[in-house]
């Protein structure tokens, strides 16, 4: 893997990670440093338990702020987590760490959506501003006739997609399409599916 080649995570920090992927104890402790990472993002003070208890270690420092690192930048780059997984999987870590560290990183996301966390979410505001969809409604709407004929009768589909900033404030991106349309729409979907699944980062994902 080419570590500039990796999107949005500044170099440092995909090649810190991809040293010590294969690393025993980072095989090992990776779950519970990323869960002292979490713990310490949600919360107002410092929770060091867990670096206490491994503080005999040279390496606990190392990959605690690492792993705290990538995290804020994926929160603050919005990333997906089906990109978070590509990046790890390509540093080289195994799959149960990426699925432990992917519920953890889900969960949290959760919980600065809640509005009551306001204002630990704001710490983590991004300055791109890109919208990310929430929801997605769809009304079918026939019409029957017209003014310029009496008989007409064709489908149109109302597509409404619920999208939120990253100040938190919702935005709704409506249009209305035909049946074949709506067809074309799925299908240029389905292709970009396609050539994404087909694409060499995501070969460990099939």
């Amino acid at each position: 893997m080419n570590i500039q080649e990796t999107k949005n995570i500044p170099e440092e920090v995909s090649k810190g990670l991809s040293l010590l992927a294969k690393d025993p104890f980072a095989q090992q402790n990776f779950d519970k440093l990323s869960k002292c990472v979490f713990m310490n993002l949600a919360g107002e003070e410092n929770n060091t338990k867990i670096l206490d208890q491994l503080n005999t270690e040279p390496l606990t420092n190392e990959l605690f702020n690492l792993i705290l690192l990538f995290t804020v930048q994926c929160i603050k780059l919005q990333l997906m987590e089906i990109e978070i997984t590509t990046n790890l999987y390509d540093y080289g870590f195994d799959q149960t760490i990426v699925d432990g560290y992917i519920k953890k990183f889900t969960q949290f996301k959760q919980f600065i959506n809640d509005p009551d966390n306001a204002i630990i979410a704001a710490n983590f505001e991004s300055k791109i501003g890109f919208n990310y969809l929430v929801d997605v409604d769809w009304q079918q709407e026939i019409v029957v006739s017209s003014k310029y004929a009496n008989k007409v009768y064709q489908e149109i589909y109302k597509i409404q997609l619920h999208t939120k900033s990253t100040d938190t404030k919702d935005k709704d991106i409506v249009f209305k399409c035909t049946l074949p349309q709506l067809i074309e729409i799925n299908n240029q979907l389905g292709m970009m599916v396609k050539n994404i699944e087909s694409s060499s980062d995501l070969k460990h994902l099939k």
